[in-house]
């Protein structure tokens, strides 16, 4: 049988009362089937890494992580998730854009 991992990466904008983002924090949910390590970092368009995530063992379940985008400049930044099975062999890596714009 073989085992599948299936991460689902949702990006949205919370604490929007108007048109005028007062304080805008990026949610990433992530899903995982198996316990894996898992490391969610976002970069800039430079490949400078701006902030990591999530850098640790996870077990199988669903997940959310505020980040924090008020003091970032507009621009496209991108988050990438990468996950590697503890307990049986396994690989996923994939990265998703962001857009900011204020």
């Amino acid at each position: 049988m073989k085992n599948i991992l299936v991460i689902i990466i949702v990006f949205l904008f919370i604490g929007c009362e108007s048109s005028n983002l007062v304080d805008p924090t990026a949610v990433i949910e992530y899903s995982i089937e198996q316990k894996s390590r898992v490391k969610l970092v976002v970069e800039n368009s430079y490949d400078t890494v701006i902030k990591v995530l999530v850098d640790g063992e996870k077990n199988a379940g669903k997940y959310a992580v505020n980040f924090e985008v008020t003091n970032l400049a507009e621009g496209v930044y991108f988050y990438t998730i990468e996950a590697k099975g503890i307990e049986i062999d396994y690989y996923y890596k994939t990265t998703e854009y962001l857009l900011l714009v204020k």
